[in-house]
């Protein structure tokens, strides 16, 4: 990897997690979740695909971009279902029946 790919890919990694972080209302959430999938997107294309990496300037871009896309869904899913398997409080049976 020469200095101007991983000036690039830097580049791609800290131009999402910016971007993510100034368009959100939870700004240090989003700074974690950018940094995470644009780095986890980067490295699993950087290992599954070398030579595609080495040689294409738009790749470190979409994968720091679709890296956090699936990062942000897993955190929105986490966060959807995180009270399912909750057991319920009682207190909407115990109103339903004092009426």
């Amino acid at each position: 990897m020469s200095v101007l790919e991983f000036l690039n890919a830097l580049a791609a990694v800290l131009a999402v997690t910016v971007a993510l972080t100034l368009t959100s209302l939870d700004r240090p959430v989003a700074m974690l979740l950018g940094l995470t999938g644009s780095l986890t997107g980067s490295f699993l294309v950087w290992v599954s695909a070398p030579a595609a990496w080495d040689h294409s300037v738009v790749l470190p871009w979409a994968a720091s971009v679709v890296g956090t896309v699936a990062v942000v869904a897993g955190w929105a899913a986490v966060r959807a279902y995180s009270g399912l398997f909750t057991a319920p409080d009682g207190s909407a049976d115990d109103a339903a029946r004092s009426h």
